[in-house]
């Protein structure tokens, strides 16, 4: 496994038993990045449900599915390569893309795990080139959100400490 603060990647077998794998993954990416709650839910969810089409679509023994973590400025991207299985994915992804969230029948069947996935993340690319879906979390909010906290703390910090040095 590749481990650095902007990227990573994992080589999972396309097995039940390794999902908890990829879990372990998303956990140790969120806890690096204090990301917690409701994207934690919803990243570790689309990576899961993405895990489990690719797993379900593998009939071959021994296949792996590879998954890559880019972090930059825009959020966080989550990569699986999807190898021959590509236009399955492709196929369901334009079933659902155009889909109301609020219709009841987009929710059911085949199409259910692929728009759990695009309500639960904030864009899901397609590469044919490079046979691969990646997910993407716009979390810089949070952080602009903590960084502003962190802006007033420091803020009203020096404006006290000058009533204190002008007393």
């Amino acid at each position: 496994m590749i481990h650095n603060h902007l990227t990573r990647h994992i080589r999972l077998a396309a097995t039940e038993n390794d999902s908890r794998h990829l879990e372990q993954f998303i956990e140790q990416i969120c806890d690096d990045y204090h990301i917690y709650d409701a994207y934690y839910g919803n990243i570790l969810a689309a990576n899961t449900i993405t895990f489990e089409i690719l797993r379900k679509l593998q009939k071959e023994k021994g296949t792996t599915i590879d998954v890559y973590f880019n972090s930059s400025p825009e959020g966080l991207f989550f990569t699986m390569q999807l190898k021959k299985h590509f236009l399955d994915i492709a196929r369901l992804y334009e079933k659902v893309r155009s889909k109301d969230p609020d219709d009841p029948s987009a929710y059911s069947g085949e199409l259910q795990p692929m728009m759990m996935i695009r309500m639960l993340t904030d864009e899901i690319n397609l590469d044919p080139d490079e046979e691969s879906i990646t997910l993407t979390f716009h979390v810089t909010g949070i952080n602009e959100l903590l960084s502003l906290q962190r802006i007033q703390l420091l803020e009203k910090y020096y404006a006290d400490l000058v009533k204190v040095q002008k007393a």
